[in-house]
């Protein structure tokens, strides 16, 4: 979209108040033109003055705010796992080849006590590999070995996968197989 289209979709909201957009947080201004298109997709954007639209992006700034927190606080705490963690991105952080910011999907790493036993699909999730790969790599000795859980279940030690994981290309067991 070009710099001319962009002064024009939203033009009651983005120059109706000056002192408005003067008054925005940093975080409220990023989120502006996501608000923008948000308004105009909804075919509302002219029933909305700068001011609301104000409220709106400091309000937005905020909840982003107080999420980013109470995620660090968890992290803090122990209490991260492998869950879905949304993040805004600012222009400097990807957002899009418009400059928009967006929201971004990340997953948090998982942690896990290094005598802890993972089971295949941990395992699968943490490599990328196949559960096909893994058993033909175990077998040429390229791959950690899996534990016997008891008659027909395994498992892997997680200090052994990380060790995989820290040079995938170039690990090597002691024994092959189970």
């Amino acid at each position: 979209m070009s710099g001319r289209n962009s002064n024009q979709i939203g033009q009651k909201a983005s120059f109706e108040d000056a002192s408005v957009m003067r008054n925005l947080t940093p975080a409220a201004v990023a989120h502006w033109p996501v608000a923008i298109r948000q308004l105009r997709d909804a075919d509302v954007l002219d029933a909305v003055d700068a001011r609301s639209l104000a409220s709106y992006c400091e309000a937005f700034a905020r909840w982003c705010a107080a999420g980013e927190e109470v995620a660090k606080m968890l992290i803090e705490f122990g209490v991260a796992s492998g869950r879905r963690v949304q993040q805004q991105t600012g222009p400097s952080q990807g957002a899009n080849s418009r400059g928009v910011v967006g929201i971004r999907t990340m997953t948090e790493p998982i942690r896990r006590e290094p005598k802890a036993i993972m089971r295949l699909g941990e395992v699968k999730g943490e490599t990328g590999l196949s559960r096909s790969t893994i058993y033909s790599r175990m077998k040429a000795g390229t791959f950690p070995a899996a534990v016997r859980l008891g008659a027909r279940s395994v498992g892997w030690r997680v200090a052994d996968i990380e060790a995989f994981l820290a040079s995938p290309s170039g690990y090597k067991t002691t024994t092959g197989g189970t």
